[in-house]
């Protein structure tokens, strides 16, 4: 492989870490920020599926292996054999999550596997905190958030921002009502 990279993601994990429970069935696939997974089947750690890639509306195959908590250290292999051949390995080194890539080819920055990549290490930040917010996230993420595809991800996270944003402002009217007014 051409393309060799090992980055410190920056996560502090327990020693002995299972992380398979954190990853039935497709759910590494749908952390991934572009694709709608259509057909996903398994036998043992290989798997293969038809997803639709959000960002250009294509319909791709894809198949490739995972491998959960193996020996090493490696806390997830993952292997796509199809078009640019990508291994991404998470493991733990002295007690820190790592990540390795390598490729064929060079993965330029703004590769959606790289955002890919980011969404697991958060993911996985997630699921190894126990305070009462992660817990909600962790609810929220698992049962709303992760069964939708990216486009509906991306209006709820508008329509967020903006009952935020009108929120803020309603605070900003009251408050300014009981200084200006009263």
């Amino acid at each position: 492989m051409s393309f060799s990279e090992q980055v410190d993601l920056g996560v502090d994990i327990p020693e002995r870490l299972t992380v398979a429970p954190f990853f039935p069935d497709d759910r590494l696939l749908h952390l991934h920020p572009n694709w709608f997974i259509l057909r996903f089947s398994r036998e043992g750690r290989d798997f293969s599926a038809r997803v639709k890639d959000y960002a250009t509306e294509e319909e791709l195959t894809i198949s490739g292996s995972f491998e959960f908590d193996s020996d090493g250290g490696r806390l997830i292999d993952i292997r796509l054999e199809e078009g640019n051949r990508l291994h991404i390995v998470f493991f733990s080194d002295r007690g820190r999550l790592q990540v390795r890539v390598e490729s064929e080819e060079t993965v330029e920055p703004d590769n959606p596997n790289l955002l890919w990549i980011k969404a697991i290490r958060e993911y996985l930040r997630l699921n190894l905190k126990r305070s009462p917010f992660a817990l909600f996230w962790r609810f929220v993420m698992n049962r709303v958030i992760l069964t939708m595809n990216p486009s509906q991800r991306k209006i709820c996270l508008m329509i967020a921002r903006f009952t935020m944003l009108e929120l803020l402002v309603i605070v900003l009217i009251v408050v300014g009502y009981f200084i200006f007014v009263l």
